[in-house]
Formats: structure tokens, C-alpha cells, sequence
């Protein structure tokens, strides 16, 4: 070893008579050696997206120049992250997922071209369905994470559950993580064989696990769930972020989506530690940055200092215009396809307004399609606009405009539900502030008490064709697989159920995807006005 080597020169050197000033000089010259070979504070720096469902195009062109300018000023030091939902939301990625299954997958071609250091999973990634999202993974280089995500029969993570990276001496360790209600939101068939433990218990086990076993200079958390609130039960917290800042001691920074807020915040963790959260929002508007100097000994090991950036005021990147306008090309031409007229303007907005075309076309939609697929002709149904702001303007819509209108793949269900659960799962809805989350109902005719309490909201007065609304009958209810697998928690913490009895009361599913059977409905009916229907209002 250098310092045993340096003792026995010093010896050898008091022995044979060297001067006291050379043997200081080379004694110090030694020391000087061991010092530089420790490491040494280091800056670097991480960079995250999160929930850009889709959204690979000429937009991102700015973050796609920023960071190439963080990567070249930083090198090896740069960490490029993804907290996951990057498979469903634009008609460019449905071409890519489901039309053009030939060509290297669109989101596998972005995230190896930067290239990116790790990405975590979202729901709407598993949502794609597993022939999808196994095609895209298997074309990507970038190591995919997620501790929580595990096969049904081994018991074992499917993805890989965490990854160390060295540099300059220090290793970094990310672990990704997702909101365990995928299991509520979405349906078996497009996750085979996949279970998703609570984020809590998962985070319990792996980060002290990691601390031990890999002794980490840093630790990143890269989760795809909210900071706190949505869906609780026994799958654990929908949104559980901020409970693993407080409450699980050992991780440095955590890099999180899923609720789209952009977000920038420290918490005191269990130890008395600070714990930074940073959150980009959605679509890429925003990228989320934190410049990290590590040391190797010292109090404050690590210094964290993060921001926000907004993409559009940064300097567009022709490189990744040079690479991507193929891609953009193609995905023009799919979404500029003709489906039908719209006579009337629409907009998503007056939602809360009262009864609006945009929601109420939609019922109109759900009604009228499960009656052509089934036999068993729904008696009411659920819908919600699925998008804050959004506008449909009078005159040719073409298909991306049914990407505006059902942003995301969904069947569509009907579900078996008694009067009294029907009140019960619009006291609920009409409790909700998100847009995504406020669903109104069309068969029934019921009047909404806005100044009065939950619970005590809604008096449904009739059915649609004239008859008693009772409250012991059973009914068949229509509505998206996302809200008939619990999504939104109007049938779970609503009504009450378990995913055992949203099971049970399972009547059909369509094979089909919605958008498409909307597409189809609306153009067989070209050209088309959309308007109010009398079901319900304020009082």
C-alpha cells in the first residue's frame, strides 16, 4: 500500500543519514500522493421529464438542445431520467404502438437517442397493453426500473428494480417505483401475470436494502406517483411521494410524475435529513433540473440545489429535428385523416358549467355503441371530458381531433349497479375538482344541490323513458374501462367496492377500442351536431 511504502522510504532514509528538510519534503510529497488519489467533490447534474404521453415532437426540440448542452458541458456527470407515461396520448404514438409496428417504436427511438440514463414506468405505459410495451422496451438501450412491479407467480420485480452507476469515483443508485393502482385501473388482459406491490412497503424494503448492499454516494428516487392523496385502500397511497421523503430514511432526491403539477420542495425526512422532490408536470413543458455536489466526507454530503425550466424559451436543438422529422412526417399524415363534420363548436370546459355538448355527445356515444355490440342495452350512463381547455371547432374534424376528445385507449363497460350505488357514485363525482374526475350521468333525470353536503347532493327523480327510479333495482350502467376498473375512485371509495366486486358485477367489455367505435359512430352519422342533453341541473 502507498502509505506503508512511504514509512518504510522515511525509515530507510533516518538510517542512512538523509537531511531532516529532504526527508519532510518527500514525506509531504507522499501524502500529497494518497490525497490525490481520494475523491474529491464533485458536482453533477440531473435532469428529468415525466408524463410526456407521447408528446415526441417538434415542441420538445428545446429540452432536446438544453440538454445536449448539459450533457457536452457536464459529460458523464449529466443524468438524464423519466418518471414514466410516455406510451398513450397523441396519434403520432398510436401509430407507432399500433399501425407502423415495422419501424423502430417511436419512444424507444427518443429515449436511446440522447440517450437517457434510466426511465421509470407509468401507468399508461402498462396501460399500452404488454405486446406493446414489451415490443418498445426490448428496443430500447436505456435501463427501464421499477421495484414494485412483480411477476404474479415468482413473486420477483418484472423490471429491474434499481441501478448503480459510477462516476468519478462515486456511485449513484436510482430506483424506480409505480402507483400500485394500475391493478385497479387497468384490466388483466393488458398486464398478464403482473402484480404491483404498495409503494410503502416497497420503499421500506429496497431503500435500506440498497444503502447496505450498494453504499450509495447518492440515492434517486425516479417514481411514478404523486407527492400525496388520490386512491388509498389496500393497494396502499395512489400518490405516496412525499410519504417516502418523510418516512423512509436514506434517499437523497426523488424525481417523481404522475399527477402532473410541476413541483419544486424539500421535506425534513425521518432523520432529520433534507429530502428534495422535484416534479416537471406534463407534456414536456417544463424540465426539471438539479445541480448536485456530492463530497466524500463532511456533514453535508450532499448539496442540492433544483429548478424548473420552461422548454419554450429555450434555444430548439436541430439535431433531434434533423433525426425526428421522419417520425413527425408520418404521424401528420395518420392524424390529418377525415372522420366527420362537426356543426357546432365545442368546448371541454363548461363541463362544470351544467349539462355540455362535449360530455353529452359522449353519452350519446356509449349509449348507442354498447347497444350495437350487446344485447344487454344499458339503462344509464357515466362520462366525463377527459381534458381541461380543450376545444373542438366547427367544420371537418379528422382523427387527431378524436386524440383531443379521448386522449387515451379505453373499452368500453357495463357495469351492474343498484339505484342506491348510482347516487352514491355521483354524490362522489359531483365532489370532484379535476376536470377528469367530474362525471355526469345521462339516463336519468336528477337535479344537483350545490349548497348542500355530500351525501345529500343528488335526487334522482326518474328514468330517462318515464319510469320509477328505484333505489333497490339493479341497473346496467355504461361507462370507460378506466372508470369501470376503479379508476378516479368513484366505485371504490364512492360506492364502496373492492375490485373483487367491480369483477363480479362485470357484465361486458367491449374488444374494441372506444375511440375507434366513436370514430366509426361519428362518421356514420357525418355531418353531426352536438348538443346539451335535459338530463340534469343546478339547483
Amino acid at each position: 500500500m502507498e502509505s506503508v511504502r512511504i514509512f518504510h522510504t522515511f525509515v530507510s532514509m533516518k538510517t542512512t543519514g538523509t537531511s531532516k528538510p529532504l526527508v519532510l519534503f518527500l514525506v509531504m510529497l507522499g501524502c500529497l500522493t494518497i490525497y490525490s488519489c481520494v475523491k474529491q467533490p464533485t458536482s453533477f447534474i440531473v435532469l428529468q421529464t415525466s408524463d410526456l404521453h407521447g408528446r415526441f415532437d417538434s415542441s420538445l426540440a428545446g429540452l432536446a438542445g438544453y440538454v445536449h448542452h448539459m450533457k457536452e458541458e457536464y459529460k458523464d456527470r449529466a443524468l438524464l431520467l423519466d418518471a414514466g407515461d410516455y406510451l398513450q396520448g397523441t396519434p403520432g404514438l398510436y401509430y407507432s404502438s399500433h399501425i407502423d409496428t415495422v419501424e423502430k417504436h417511436i419512444c424507444a427511438a427518443f429515449f436511446d437517442w440522447f440517450p437517457y440514463t434510466a426511465i421509470s414506468v407509468g401507468n399508461h405505459d402498462i396501460e399500452a397493453g404488454m405486446s406493446v410495451f414489451s415490443r418498445v422496451f426490448r428496443q430500447m438501450e436505456v435501463p427501464i426500473l421499477s421495484a414494485n412491479v412483480i411477476h404474479e407467480s415468482t413473486r420477483k420485480p418484472y423490471f429491474e428494480p434499481y441501478k448503480v452507476f459510477s462516476v468519478k469515483g462515486y456511485k449513484i443508485a436510482v430506483i424506480g417505483m409505480l402507483t400500485p393502482h394500475v391493478s385497479s385501473w387497468v384490466a388483466e388482459r393488458l398486464r398478464p401475470g403482473l402484480d404491483f406491490l404498495s409503494i410503502e412497503e416497497s420503499a421500506a424494503y429496497w431503500i435500506p436494502h440498497i444503502r447496505e448492499k450498494e453504499k450509495p454516494d447518492l440515492l434517486i428516487g425516479l417514481f411514478h406517483t404523486g407527492a400525496k392523496g388520490g386512491a388509498t385502500g389496500e393497494l396502499g397511497s395512489e400518490n405516496a411521494s412525499l410519504w417516502v421523503a418523510e418516512h423512509v430514511p436514506g434517499i437523497d432526491l426523488i424525481c417523481y410524475g404522475h399527477d402532473h403539477r410541476p413541483a419544486i420542495y424539500s421535506v425534513l425526512g425521518r432523520n432529520r435529513d433534507t429530502v428534495w422532490l422535484m416534479n416537471p408536470g406534463a407534456g414536456g413543458e417544463f424540465l426539471a433540473q438539479a445541480k448536485v455536489l456530492v463530497s466524500p466526507r463532511g456533514r453535508n454530503r450532499v448539496q442540492i440545489v433544483p429548478e424548473l425550466i420552461k422548454t419554450d424559451t429555450l434555444e430548439p436543438g436541430q439535431e433531434y429535428l434533423n433525426a425526428f422529422t421522419p417520425y413527425f412526417q408520418r404521424a401528420y399524415e395518420y392524424e390529418r385523416k377525415p372522420i366527420a363534420e362537426l356543426l357546432n363548436t365545442i368546448e371541454s370546459r363548461r363541463a362544470f358549467e351544467g349539462p355540455s355538448a362535449w360530455v353529452d355527445e359522449v353519452h350519446r356515444g356509449q349509449l348507442t355503441i354498447a347497444g350495437l355490440h350487446t344485447d344487454l342495452l344499458p339503462d344509464v350512463s357515466f362520462a366525463s371530458a377527459l381534458s381541461d381547455n380543450a376545444v373542438l371547432r366547427k367544420g371537418q374534424l379528422y382523427l387527431k381531433d378524436f386524440f383531443t376528445w379521448f386522449p387515451y385507449e379505453n373499452s368500453l363497460c357495463i357495469l351492474e349497479m343498484t339505484g342506491s350505488e348510482i347516487k352514491q357514485y355521483l354524490e362522489y363525482s359531483y365532489s370532484q375538482t379535476d376536470i377528469i374526475n367530474f362525471d355526469t350521468a345521462a339516463g336519468i333525470f336528477y337535479t344537483v344541490f350545490k349548497d348542500k353536503p355530500e351525501g345529500e347532493r343528488i335526487q334522482i327523480h326518474a328514468l330517462a323513458g318515464g319510469f320509477d327510479f328505484v333505489q333497490e333495482r339493479k341497473y346496467k350502467v355504461v361507462m370507460n374501462s378506466y372508470r369501470a376498473q376503479g379508476g378516479g375512485g368513484h366505485l371504490l371509495e364512492g360506492v364502496g367496492w373492492d375490485a373483487a366486486t367491480i369483477r363480479a358485477r362485470m357484465l361486458w367489455e367491449s374488444k374494441t377500442d372506444m375511440r375507434q367505435d366513436f370514430m366509426n359512430w361519428e362518421a356514420s352519422r357525418s355531418p353531426f351536431r352536438a348538443r346539451p342533453l335535459p338530463y340534469w341541473r343546478y339547483q
